[in-house]
């Protein structure tokens, strides 16, 4: 269990946080997540600025979280509670227990590390082994951002921005990612991302739902369901991650983040 554990904890740092609504609603949610052209963009319809486009965003320096993850893939299924703490910009650290603490990881600008407390292993993954793990380019900008509800790359001149009914499209390209990120007209959040990436092809997709007011910290969703479809040559493995936030605390003062490897503990490899 413990083993399985830790490999949640990696595809949750990677995906996301919460769907208040029931998994058959979920489900249909990411289905209708809008199909875009993302190389296709009516010019006809760019707004002259990306300046126009407002987004109301979180802003802090310390979060602490309460959530419920529940993952879904082809051969593991499984939901846990998990405590989080984000420095921002700087470090995430999650907290997983069963009774007692099973699991430990902690995640900085470079590295993601794990301690399985059950078998007294240990495992270490660089940001960029992880990205060849799922043929995705991640990098910590954008797992801190899909777990606050915040772009995962700031607003530029040269991004394009496209007026649709209900929300506003702003396409961006990073790296070797093509992001369409989907802003709803009205409040303004960020309610849904679609990500792939342009080497190995693997897709992402967020959806973000029932927001919450903080006066702290901005507007936050309470719910996050996100899907990843890794493409290995004619294969599609396809992985889901619900978080369900029962608390959330923006700070000012320092959160702790404690992560010691003890000496009596093996390290470990962990293949997807």
């Amino acid at each position: 269990m413990a083993l399985n554990l830790v490999r949640l904890l990696i595809l949750s740092s990677l995906l996301f946080v919460q769907f208040s609504c029931k998994r058959s609603k979920i489900q249909k949610s990411i289905a209708e997540l809008p199909k875009s052209d993302i190389a296709g963009i009516d010019s006809t319809l760019i707004v002259p600025s990306v300046a126009d486009l407002v987004i109301q965003e979180s802003d802090f320096q310390y979060l602490k979280l309460k959530s419920k993850i529940d993952f879904q893939s082809e051969n593991l299924s499984q939901s846990f509670p998990a405590n989080v703490h984000i420095k921002k910009d700087s470090v995430i650290w999650i907290s997983v227990s069963v009774g007692i603490e099973a699991a430990r990881c902690l995640i900085t600008q470079d590295s993601i590390q794990f301690l399985d407390r059950i078998n007294r292993n240990y495992y270490e993954l660089s940001i960029s082994e992880l990205s060849e793990q799922f043929n995705f380019d991640f990098n910590f900008s954008i797992l801190q951002s899909l777990l606050i509800g915040n772009l995962p790359f700031s607003k530029r001149d040269k991004d394009q921005v496209v007026l649709n009914s209900l929300y506003t499209s702003l396409f961006q390209q990073a790296r070797n990612i093509k992001i369409e990120n989907q802003i709803d007209n009205v409040s303004h959040k960020l309610t849904t991302v679609l990500a792939e990436d342009l080497g190995g092809k693997s897709k992402l997709g967020v959806s973000y739902s029932d927001f919450f007011q903080e006066v702290s910290g901005g507007v936050v969703p309470h719910a996050i369901f996100a899907k990843i479809d890794v493409f290995r040559g004619d294969m599609v493995k396809t992985s889901t991650l619900d978080f369900k936030h029962t608390k959330f605390e923006f700070l000012d003062s320092e959160l702790r983040f404690p992560y010691t490897i003890p000496k009596s503990y093996q390290k470990g490899v962990i293949v997807f």
